[in-house]
């Protein structure tokens, strides 16, 4: 919790060495960071504490708004559009100088906010809910199916987005490595779940579309993952070495995957048209990419090869497994973090053990 958050609603100020930090920590400065468009406002500094509380206000009375219209209201659909506005948006804060004049502040927040990320989480939970809603209603029904699929690909997207985004910042915080391994956790059970889907053979074009089998698939022929899940990464003799190799396994897998599945999940567009990469996060640069280039020029590159007929069930399918081989990463990745913390019997372990068996995974 940052020292606005904790000034403005317990009257506290944490006097710890992390806080007393100059300069501040790098996670710290990435969790509090938010984009300053304009800096052209000569009788302000950058940085100036007092203007930064009132712009966090500002943010966190809009993502407080957002997750209470999910929570008390019930409305998941109303929540994930208020904070598809918060993330993308540009914001407007007017400051009243001393000497009476106005300055016009125009402000966006950074990925790796703290606000940006508990927004993604919101999104995760609130696209699950209302993909469930709305398939209540009319199971059977193609267009509703094909609504909840969108929903079902932007829970995924951001479960993924999150999982990247808190990975980046274990790198220089090892205290995150629980929720991390959660978040991992999450970002494979989403991709499962979207890879089971029925909609798959509506995308075929009315084609006739073989019945998917998850365990026909080798899960990955450039790691050592799930051969090191199935003896419960017991065998070895210096954890922070594994540490090493496992994560570097992993994310050279999921880099190199990701990217010719992300167009996929992001393709009904919204702010995770500005994301460019989910796990590497070196696009970002000094600034952040303005929204309305990537919402104006972001398009699949497969978008010919999806119009029609054969081309698009072959390039379906292979997204699918594509999707499939991300998501048991994920998953086995999660379960090592949890291992790293609670040991081979974790709940966590389990869970994913039961997930990979029931695909038929750990036979393969």
């Amino acid at each position: 919790m940052g020292q606005s958050e904790l000034g403005s609603k317990y009257g506290f100020s944490c006097c710890c060495k992390r806080c007393r930090a100059m300069p501040t920590t790098y996670i710290d400065h990435r969790l509090q960071e938010t984009l300053i468009l304009n800096f052209d406002c000569s009788n302000m500094a950058s940085g100036d504490d007092f203007y930064e509380d009132h712009v966090m206000e500002k943010l966190m009375d809009c993502l407080n708004d957002a997750i209470d219209v999910f929570l008390s209201c019930n409305d998941p659909k109303s929540c994930c559009e208020k904070l598809e506005i918060l993330l993308t948006l540009d914001h407007v804060y007017v400051f009243l100088m001393p000497n009476g004049e106005k300055l016009h502040q125009l402000f966006r927040l950074h990925p790796l906010h703290h606000v940006s990320l508990h927004a993604y989480m919101t999104l995760v939970s609130a696209y699950k809910v209302s993909v469930s809603e709305l398939l209540a209603l009319d199971p059977e029904g193609d267009e509703h199916q094909t609504e909840a699929f969108n929903m079902s690909r932007a829970s995924a997207a951001y479960a993924l987005l999150l999982a990247g985004a808190t990975q980046h910042l274990l790198e220089s915080e090892s205290s995150l490595i629980v929720p991390v391994s959660n978040f991992w956790t999450t970002a494979g059970e989403t991709l499962l779940s979207l890879v089971r889907s029925s909609v798959w053979k509506l995308l075929s074009m009315g084609r006739h579309i073989e019945e998917f089998s998850f365990s026909s698939y080798q899960i990955c022929g450039k790691c050592s993952l799930l051969d090191r899940f199935r003896y419960k990464f017991a065998d070895c003799h210096d954890e922070n070495a594994e540490f090493v190799d496992v994560t570097s396994q992993f994310l050279s897998c999921v880099t190199d995957t990701t990217p010719k599945i992300w167009y996929f999940l992001t393709e009904e567009g919204g702010y995770l048209k500005v994301v460019e990469d989910p796990i590497n996060f070196r696009w970002l640069g000094s600034r952040m990419p303005s929204f309305s280039h990537f919402a104006t020029h972001a398009t699949s590159p497969s978008a010919d090869k999806t119009d029609s007929g054969l081309e698009a069930e072959d390039n379906h399918n292979e997204i699918r497994v594509k999707l499939f081989l991300l998501c048991i990463h994920c998953l086995i990745y999660g379960a090592f973090l949890s291992n790293v913390c609670f040991g081979p019997n974790s709940p966590l372990m389990s869970k994913v053990e039961s997930l990979l068996s029931v695909e038929g995974i750990l036979n393969s």
